[in-house]
């Protein structure tokens, strides 16, 4: 058998189709849309190459990768063909191609779904650690209100900045900016703002779908000055409840990361449910076993 950059890319999403991703990192990239996969596809074609482990010109696995910073990779992959025994070297193989394309200073990031999937048995093998988990929380019903709605308004310009400010600090990767946001806002768009003291403390973005009967939380953040205070419960209280009380919705869902498991327990007592949690990895070339 051998690693073969392969650059057929119906040979490629034909074989993904098929094939288990019972050890495959980040697998959400590519429950998507036939059309959008051809296109992340064809742009991991380009860099940094589609790995396939090859025996008789058949592609038995596969791994490659998605760039979002400089040196910095998601690791997609590796899939298995069906009743194929795969085994830790097959994962070395792949592994190493990949990794041996890139710069040494390279970092991988993996991603795997607790729910369903063996994480620890290839992240152990290659030595790499433990970074956070993504944590899908759902709503179904309204929530208790929180006693603090008389700090919570609607966003209005005047905390433009501060709002650009704290939304950048935040968040920093492949995310909507400032002002994409602001743009945004109409009757399915809301920015909700919690202002004490005529400061800006925290801020949560809701989107609602009303063909779909879901609604999505997509940011949220307290400022770090008024951390632990409950502001971002408050503005979570207040966001379901008014997305319940002015919409048809079958769902509020929302995603947090976190290390810490007592938090995710409160949001439990809060009245929210697990859906999945994606535990996240990363791997840097410089600390390499392989």
């Amino acid at each position: 058998m051998n690693i073969v950059k392969v650059s057929d890319l119906n040979q490629i999403v034909s074989f993904i189709q098929t094939s288990s991703n019972e050890f495959a990192s980040y697998i959400y990239k590519l429950s998507i849309p036939q059309e959008d996969v051809e296109l992340l596809l064809t742009s991991t074609l380009k860099f940094p190459g589609v790995f396939c482990l090859l025996e008789d010109n058949e592609i038995k696995s596969l791994l490659t990768a998605i760039k979002y910073d400089d040196n910095k990779f998601k690791v997609v992959g590796p899939y298995v063909g069906e009743n194929f025994n795969f085994k830790l070297e097959h994962f070395d193989d792949l592994f190493t191609a990949l990794r041996k394309s890139l710069p040494n200073e390279t970092i991988f990031n993996f991603s795997y779904d607790e729910c369903s999937q063996d994480s620890k048995t290839l992240m152990k093998h290659l030595g790499a650690n433990y970074n956070f988990t993504d944590y899908y929380l759902n709503a179904y019903s309204t929530l208790n209100k929180s006693g603090s709605e008389q700090n919570i308004i609607e966003y209005q310009p005047v905390f433009q900045r501060p709002f650009s400010r704290l939304h950048e600090q935040t968040f920093k990767h492949n995310v909507l900016t400032p002002r994409q946001i602001v743009e945004s806002l109409d009757n399915n768009n809301r920015l909700f703002l919690f202002v004490s003291e005529g400061l800006l403390k925290g801020y949560l973005y809701l989107q609602v779908s009303p063909t779909q009967s879901i609604g999505e939380i997509r940011y949220f953040s307290s400022h770090s000055d008024y951390r632990l205070k409950g502001i971002a419960f408050d503005l979570l209280s207040f966001a379901i409840n008014f997305a319940f009380n002015h919409y048809s919705l079958n769902k509020v869902y929302f995603k947090i990361r976190s290390k810490n498991a007592t938090l995710v327990e409160r949001f439990n007592e809060l009245g929210f449910e697990i859906e999945t949690e994606f535990k996240k990895y990363k791997f840097e070339a410089l600390h390499a076993r392989l």
